[in-house]
């Protein structure tokens, strides 16, 4: 890696911790140059513009999240325990930044912003709803699932799921939300299994 792309990744971790804690549309070239004690021309370079700084933030993020989030589930046996890694590594995702998951706090303000970094984050939001429906389908072809399920329907208890956990941790800041979401999730992966398979989801 070359001295500026050092430079550069530096500049979007500080820019990704920001967002998370801020949020994204209040990360701007001169903000961040603040931030990182840059001058904002020298920041500028880098990016052009606040929207590209934005889109690039949610690239990195979303580069950190495949490599700590969804790759080392994907190295898990399907079904069940793939199902079950996925799910510890995005709560330590959330929990590892200040504000919570990027992609949550980001989509709340970006929803009714048309534009360059909306139509990003919706794409990266569809890949991930993507992999959850794919990862429902390894369950089923694994034997932990029945055949008859809904993957669009997995994807979205799952993610609603996690929508909660986010909710409950970073916001209500409740202390048993640990044992509420391990029991959220049983519950959930009860009601897919096959009946041949009642134990796995413990």
């Amino acid at each position: 890696m070359s001295k500026g792309e050092e430079t550069k990744n530096a500049i979007l971790t500080l820019g990704l911790e920001m967002a998370s804690l801020v949020g994204l549309e209040n990360v701007s070239i001169g903000s961040l140059a603040k931030a990182a004690a840059m001058s904002k021309s020298g920041l500028f370079a880098h990016f052009q513009s606040k929207e590209n700084l934005q889109v690039e933030i949610l690239a990195f993020a979303g580069e950190l999240f495949s490599q700590g989030v969804i790759i080392p589930a994907l190295r898990t046996p399907a079904g069940i325990p793939r199902i079950k890694s996925l799910t510890e590594h995005w709560v330590k995702w959330n929990a590892d930044l200040t504000g919570g998951c990027i992609f949550v706090t980001a989509s709340s303000d970006f929803k009714d912003r048309p534009g360059k970094v909306r139509d990003f984050l919706l794409h990266q939001q569809e890949q991930w709803l993507d992999c959850l429906r794919r990862i429902a389908l390894s369950a089923i072809k694994s034997g932990d699932f029945r055949a008859d399920i809904d993957c669009d329907q997995f994807a979205f208890e799952f993610y609603s799921l996690l929508l909660g956990f986010h909710l409950y941790h970073k916001l209500l800041a409740r202390p048993d939300i640990q044992t509420r979401q391990e029991q959220a999730l049983v519950k959930l992966l009860t009601d897919y299994q096959t009946a041949s398979k009642p134990d796995h989801a413990n």
